[in-house]
């Protein structure tokens, strides 16, 4: 408003201590129709202002800001893909749910492994569960196995191969 002369820092203060007292006493309509009035009347930087606020406000990051032992439970929950697709939300996010030994013991449990209660190393367990999934995979995609001809044979030979703690069998042609 032109003419118009901003209240002094002394008598701000009171002004919003008066208005925020008030504001606690009204119900909840009345406080939305209250903020509701005042967004009408604010300008471009009061919208902004506010915008960043309740970016702030609403959109927390709840892995970062619980106890990481809750952290953990809630982990518990997640189907493997989920924990996966978590991991390359943000640099944090990975470091904590690869940091959980109970939740990659977990999944290799699911998957069959029998699980070394001794080796406490998270990164290790999700390891085993990676390397075990890509297995899976390849076998499914019958890309786990290596053929190969001997010149001079023909007969026909069944071979296992053990590799990473996982039991392969394939055909070999002798």
């Amino acid at each position: 408003v032109a003419g118009h002369v901003p209240m002094d820092r002394t008598a701000f203060e009171g002004w919003l201590e008066s208005v925020s007292a008030a504001f606690l006493s009204l119900n909840d309509q009345q406080r939305n129709q209250c903020l509701d009035q005042l967004i009408s009347l604010s300008g471009a930087a009061q919208l902004r202002h506010l915008s960043n606020g309740l970016e702030t406000l609403l959109k927390r990051d709840f892995l970062r800001l619980l106890p990481l032992e809750l952290a953990f439970y809630l982990l518990r929950w997640l189907d493997p893909q989920t924990l996966l697709t978590c991991c390359l939300v943000c640099k944090q996010w990975n470091k904590v749910i690869s940091s959980c030994t109970e939740v990659w013991q977990s999944v290799c449990r699911e998957l069959g492994w029998r699980i070394d209660e001794s080796i406490q190393d998270a990164t290790h367990w999700k390891g085993v569960y990676l390397k075990a999934k890509l297995r899976m995979i390849q076998l499914k995609d019958q890309e786990a196995f290596e053929t190969s001809s001997l010149i001079g044979h023909s007969a026909r030979v069944y071979a296992l191969y053990y590799k990473d703690g996982l039991l392969c069998t394939g055909t070999l042609w002798l």
